[in-house]
């Protein structure tokens, strides 16, 4: 054993040295020195002895700028890192690395804003904060003909063409778009239709899927048909749902977790798995008022529901959760926002526990634990019919690593 373990190390020192400052030639980064260099087959100058081989490691203190670079940035929104491009010439190569885009894209997930859209305007978008987040275009005119924001998910935006029903997929903040191929089925321009885009650090693929509960008028089930940027084309799935009339699912639908959820005015949440294609049932709890005006959304990592209701003109805000959907807590406001402002539409939560809420022309902000109402938004043009959360990401359309040019870096 001990001939076996010295013949060994004779064969590695001669196969491996370490070089000196000399061997090297040209102009090298600096970090090039940061760990001995080990040529294949070079003659040893000097013995190497493996278990101090730490000792030729220059311990240098990782500068602030560094710091920032590896641990900071990508927590950052996109509004943000474009003001840091113009801090110098190497966070500008950083910011626009794609590699950075991706790692920004799957560690900031705070929605961001937004985007609203009032019947026959374009789309426009509600910053949560005009410092932080925002967008070159939100009336999204980069984009071939006018749309209607449908659904946004991570940093993607989902959007129906209004001439032809069709539909694209953007990056608001990038201009990158896609369009979709026509689906198998007739989705209308009411489709229930919803975007989910889970991204992954070690997937660099930005791979989505759209996903539409299609319904006939003419005969009580739902049919899924689901697009996939990984095949890019629509199938509709074996799985058909018998037991829901589906002409009363809500437009708009919820995505967490691989589960899409619909709302519907039966009084019952339909949820559809993307990894088994079933689906399933949960009870949206009783409103007197109709349904319409509350929320599916995630608090502390869990689905809920947010309802409003309303008793002698003053609005409480019911959470319920849990797979029975029981309530959980009740928020009061503290003010009389029924009779004041009208209509109240919950809207989401946001960073666990802000609380956004629709009032008539109005948005407003409630933080449970301060509880404090700030006023984000006021529209000019009346009550908006559609409120979209968006993402302020990078994630760009195309696939990270490719540049414009067809290059992968």
């Amino acid at each position: 054993m001990a001939d076996f373990e010295g013949n060994n190390r004779e064969t590695l020192e001669d196969d491996f040295c370490l070089l000196e400052d000399s061997d090297l030639e040209g102009d090298v980064d600096e970090r090039f020195y940061e760990l001995p260099i080990l040529s294949p087959k070079a003659k040893a100058k000097i013995p190497v002895d493996y278990n101090k081989a730490l000792k030729y490691v220059d311990r240098k203190e990782a500068g602030l700028e560094d710091v920032l670079r590896d641990h900071a940035l990508h927590l950052l929104p996109a509004k943000t890192l474009f003001r840091f491009k113009t801090v110098s010439r190497r966070w500008d190569q950083w910011i626009s690395s794609p590699l950075f885009a991706h790692r920004q894209t799957t560690y900031f997930k705070n929605v961001s804003g937004l985007f609203c859209q009032v019947a026959d305007h374009s789309p426009s978008f509600i910053s949560f904060s005009q410092d932080a987040y925002g967008m070159p275009d939100p009336s999204l005119s980069f984009l071939p003909e006018p749309v209607k924001v449908r659904s946004s998910c991570n940093g993607l935006v989902c959007c129906q063409g209004i001439e032809e029903d069709t539909y694209y997929i953007c990056s608001p903040v990038t201009k990158e778009w896609k369009k979709l191929p026509r689906p198998n089925l007739y989705h209308g321009a009411k489709a229930a239709v919803v975007l989910a885009f889970e991204p992954y650090l070690l997937n660099f693929n930005e791979s989505y899927e759209l996903v539409c509960a299609v319904t006939f008028s003419d005969y009580p089930v739902v049919y899924f048909e689901i697009y996939s940027s990984r095949s890019s084309s629509w199938r509709v799935s074996d799985t058909i749902c018998y037991e829901l009339d589906g002409s009363g699912l809500h437009d708009g639908g919820y995505y967490m977790k691989g589960v899409v959820h619909w709302e519907s005015s039966s009084g019952v949440i339909l949820a559809f798995g993307l990894r088994d294609e079933q689906y399933g049932f949960l009870s949206l709890p009783a409103n007197d008022e109709g349904y319409g005006n509350g929320a599916l959304a995630m608090k502390h990592g869990e689905l809920c529901y947010i309802q409003p209701r309303y008793q002698d003109n003053v609005c409480t805000i019911n959470i319920h959760g849990n797979m029975d959907m029981s309530l959980k807590s009740v928020i009061n406001l503290p003010y009389d926002a029924g009779s004041t402002f009208g209509v109240c539409r919950a809207l989401g939560f946001i960073n666990g526990d802000i609380l956004i809420l629709g009032l008539g022309t109005m948005v407003i902000s409630y933080r449970v634990k301060e509880q404090k109402v700030e006023l984000i938004s006021q529209h000019e043009v009346g009550a908006c019919t559609r409120y979209i959360p968006y993402v302020n990401s990078l994630v760009s359309v195309r696939h990270p690593l490719i540049r414009d040019r067809g290059l992968i870096v």
